[in-house]
């Protein structure tokens, strides 16, 4: 007899699992009062897989995702350390809301593989989905997402992946690169900076193993960097953004690290009355603030080599984040932080060219 393989199937909320109710004549998706009805809704799927894998169904959240915070993150990545060490599970297969996915797969991701470049301890695949639509709705993707949540997670482990990865409609994406980019189309994430790691069509979940960490690669201790810092900020440059009002963020005490979402691959204002270079400059020297140039256009990389406002911005003190997402810099920044990997601004500048868990191409030297 074949032994199953044992996962845990963790139902974190979000959209897959919301119920419509009427309300005041309105009909609003709400989620579940108790989650043995997202369970009964799942059985078929887990069902038809019975034959493969044990699963084990767990509630951990029905909220919404736009209310998702660090310390889910945490909740998660320690019992994702349970399930592993101490439980002996072969994969954990997690739905989570569309609206924040992506930086709780870069979460997990980063806390999962540590602070130690190459000695992950990570030994099993970890797969995330969400969904547009509940899985009660026929013609939504609830269902289809879900299926493949587990098709995906079959092939990891078969494949041996330890890693974190994020399925949704025909693609398997690493979890540390994706980014949502429609709220109403199925196709709706994508990994702008990175190829996508695997595609799934009508003869199965084909991954590219070359771009995924492995469990021949991991050091077999998960060694859990799980906390992430307080007090960062994020500003969306835009013509005509006030520098004094970006100032007296920094200046009001509290914050403990700004992100520039920049014009282009770090372009910031260098002239005039909107001039950013004194602000970053002030804030970084005088008030101990690191300031970090990314990019608000996807696919895009703030490498500050090309023009003359993004090599301005470096020169003035601000760190690059190369080709990371904005999602990725915003969570990494936390991770780094609230671990004490890195605080001064010349580890913070090593420490976003360094790829932890994949986050990020380092720069040729």
């Amino acid at each position: 007899m074949v032994n199953k393989k044992r996962v845990l199937f963790l139902y974190n909320g979000g959209t897959i699992g919301l119920v419509a109710e009427k309300h005041d004549g309105q009909t609003i998706l709400m989620p579940p009062k108790d989650s043995k009805v997202f369970q009964d809704a799942c059985e078929p799927t887990i069902a038809a897989l019975g034959k493969d894998m044990k699963i084990t169904f767990e509630f951990v959240t029905s909220k919404d995702s736009s209310n998702m915070t660090p310390n889910d993150w945490e909740k998660l990545i320690f019992r994702i350390k349970k399930a592993q060490d101490e439980e002996g599970y072969d994969g954990i297969a997690i739905v989570h809301g569309t609206d924040t996915l992506a930086y709780t797969t870069t979460a997990l991701a980063l806390a999962l593989h540590g602070r130690e470049v190459g000695k992950s301890g990570l030994r099993i695949p970890v797969c995330l989905t969400g969904a547009q639509n509940p899985i009660y709705e026929p013609g939504g993707d609830g269902r289809f997402n879900l299926e493949n949540l587990f098709r995906t997670l079959d092939e990891a482990i078969d494949r041996e992946v330890a890693d974190v990865l994020l399925n949704f409609w025909d693609k398997v994406l690493l979890g540390c690169r994706s980014l949502k980019m429609s709220e109403r189309k199925f196709d709706a994430f994508e990994s702008p900076s990175y190829p996508e790691v695997g595609e799934i069509d009508s003869r199965g979940v084909h991954l590219r193993l070359p771009l995924i960490h492995m469990k021949k690669d991991s050091n077999g201790k998960l060694d859990l960097a799980p906390k992430f810092g307080r007090g960062v900020i994020s500003f969306e440059l835009t013509p005509g953004i006030d520098p004094n009002v970006v100032l007296g963020f920094i200046t009001g005490g509290g914050i403990s690290a700004m992100i520039l979402k920049s014009l282009g691959e770090g372009n910031v204002c260098s002239e005039g009355q909107y001039n950013m270079l004194p602000v970053i400059k002030q804030a970084t020297e005088e008030y101990q603030v690191p300031i970090f140039i990314t990019t608000k256009f996807p696919g895009g990389s703030m490498v500050a080599a090309h023009y003359e406002g993004g090599v301005a911005a470096i020169k003035a003190g601000g760190i690059p984040c190369y080709d990371q997402t904005d999602v990725a810099v915003d969570v990494k920044v936390r991770w780094l932080l609230g671990n004490g990997i890195a605080t001064r601004s010349e580890d913070l500048q090593k420490a976003m060219r360094t790829s932890y868990a994949g986050e990020v191409t380092p720069p040729e030297k």
